[in-house]
């Protein structure tokens, strides 16, 4: 291990120590030492690690990931996935979770006006992707173009709106909306320009 993995280690597990150790044990003791295949153990580590560097506020790209782990970005957006799939898709805040983490991206300055007709996102984690393409899809908005990649998108801006409005009205209990309001205060708004923050706002509160 070098100095830089032993900084992210650090960063992500700090003062949560007790707590890995319980979490290692009693998964494999759970399911037996010895009875966990590779991609198993892979899928859960990386659970932890992404379990825990939220508890930690701390933000690693594929990019870093992939280094940190000394695997391809493509793996680790199949652990993402997995993840996901696995650890948060039967949890019954899942989907409030997912939406905290959409408007995360946008806190965060993943977000470009191409045009006035249109929306470019970048998302990273295929987990939220899916969830937002399925939630386009059984509202029959307009789908995503994918004319850069699978992670910089392009959405019509009715289809944006659409989602942040079902966004907004999904977190609208006190503990949700509270997250929503602090995450949208610390927002940088890189690419946004003025109007579109304006009218991002004006969605928002109307609805919470």
């Amino acid at each position: 291990m070098n100095s830089k993995q032993q900084n992210i280690i650090n960063n992500i597990f700090n003062g949560y120590e007790q707590e890995i150790i319980v979490d290692v044990f009693d998964y494999f003791l759970d399911k037996g030492l010895g009875s966990v295949s590779k991609s198993e153990t892979e899928i859960f580590l990386f659970h932890l690690i992404d379990t825990y560097k939220r508890k930690n506020d701390v933000k690693l790209s594929n990019y870093e990931l992939s280094s940190f782990l000394k695997v391809s970005e493509r793996k680790i957006k199949n652990l993402r996935l997995e993840v996901g799939i696995r650890y948060h898709s039967n949890n019954k805040d899942d989907e409030n979770n997912l939406w905290l983490k959409f408007f995360e991206l946008l806190a965060e300055g993943y977000i470009e006006y191409e045009s006035l007709d249109s929306i470019i996102l970048t998302i990273e984690d295929p987990y939220l992707l899916r969830f937002i393409e399925h939630t386009l899809k059984s509202n029959k908005q307009p789908s995503i173009d994918y004319k850069f990649n699978r992670e910089r998108i392009i959405l019509k801006s009715i289809a944006f709106k659409t989602l942040v409005k079902i966004a907004c009205t999904n977190l609208k209990d006190k503990t949700n909306a509270m997250k929503l309001k602090a995450t949208i205060k610390k927002a940088k708004w890189g690419h946004i320009g003025e109007q579109a923050k304006k009218e991002l706002f004006e969605i928002v509160k109307s609805i919470i």
